[in-house]
């Protein structure tokens, strides 16, 4: 099946049996040859049932029975009760190649949100994938990649999104996700843990069971971050080192400037200004800080599920596996 570029119905249309004009007809998803009407409480889509069918079983099964309407000259139209935005999104996600494309391309938390949510509904393997794919950008499973979250993160970065996140993680069981996600809820004050914050223009709590995690989880990564502070300043020079004192005072002066982070971040605490790190240092004290550093943060990563009252790293490893490559 050939298809055409979307284009808007002449005014007629809202009165023919193709349209309702109670509904407002979407546009950009209202393709002249379409051969099926899809309607919702106020949208109405005029689109290709071959591709929907060829995507997704639940639509493949469903226009197998004829529609209600259905006859030699009406369009068969569906009823759906999908939200209509983001019936929109996972429309143009199935229609155009172009509208949600995997990583590195940039897409919206909520659009990711309805994909995910529509494409699991109707079973759309492909495009449940790529939504996983675009929230495992910010929230991975692996320390590798949350170093380098902020080059790769597709999703922009919005204050507070990580509560929003957590209903969409908890909703599918993307368990795999949690430590990260619950790690950067911890980097919230606790009014804002057991209030929870604004977003969107909408108000976001954690729920019960989640905000207890989070709340023990910070007190134990704020023990973590003090205790890396401790190690860092206490560490001797290296046996190498060309400047012993100045190397012991600029390690001093830098973790000062760096206790003044008022949030529990162990993983990222010491790694703000490396650059100008090595600079202070002599290069034998500086390597050996950063190897020591990132030791430590290795460490507190692997035990990121534990900290959380989660399944080990290596059974969420695997719950990622089986979603990613679903059998």
């Amino acid at each position: 099946m050939t298809m055409k570029s979307p284009s808007p119905p002449p005014p007629a249309a809202n009165s023919s049996s193709d349209a309702d004009s109670s509904r407002l007809i979407v546009s950009d998803l209202w393709y002249s040859d379409g051969n099926l009407i899809i309607e919702t409480a106020d949208s109405l889509f005029k689109v290709y049932s071959g591709l929907l069918a060829q995507k997704s079983s639940v639509f493949r099964d469903m226009f197998s029975f004829p529609q209600p309407n259905e006859n030699a000259r009406d369009i068969p139209t569906v009823r759906l009760f999908d939200q209509s935005d983001e019936l929109t999104w996972f429309l143009k996600a199935i229609l155009d190649p172009e509208f949600f494309e995997p990583p590195p391309s940039t897409s919206d938390l909520s659009i990711v949100g309805g994909i995910l949510r529509l494409s699991a509904k109707y079973d759309v393997s492909f495009l449940r994938k790529r939504a996983l794919l675009h929230l495992g950008t910010t929230y991975p499973s692996t320390l590798t990649a949350w170093k380098r979250r902020d080059i790769h993160r597709s999703i922009p970065p919005l204050d507070n999104t990580p509560f929003a996140v957590l209903p969409l993680v908890r909703e599918f069981d993307i368990t795999w996700a949690l430590p990260a996600v619950l790690y950067c809820l911890c980097s919230y004050t606790v009014p804002q843990i057991y209030d929870g914050v604004d977003w969107r223009e909408r108000h976001i709590t954690i729920n019960p069971e989640d905000r207890r995690r989070v709340l023990v989880g910070r007190a134990e990564l704020v023990y973590l971050q003090t205790k890396l502070s401790a190690r860092f300043l206490r560490h001797s020079p290296h046996s190498d080192c060309t400047s012993p004192s100045e190397c012991i005072e600029q390690r001093r002066k830098w973790l000062n400037e760096a206790s003044g982070w008022d949030v529990a971040d162990p993983l990222d605490y010491l790694d703000v200004n490396w650059d100008s790190l090595e600079a202070d240092l002599c290069l034998a004290c500086f390597t050996q800080s950063r190897s020591d550093t990132e030791e430590t943060q290795r460490e507190i990563w692997d035990k990121l599920p534990l900290i959380f009252g989660l399944p080990s790293w290596t059974e969420l490893k695997m719950l990622e596996e089986e979603a990613m490559n679903p059998h």
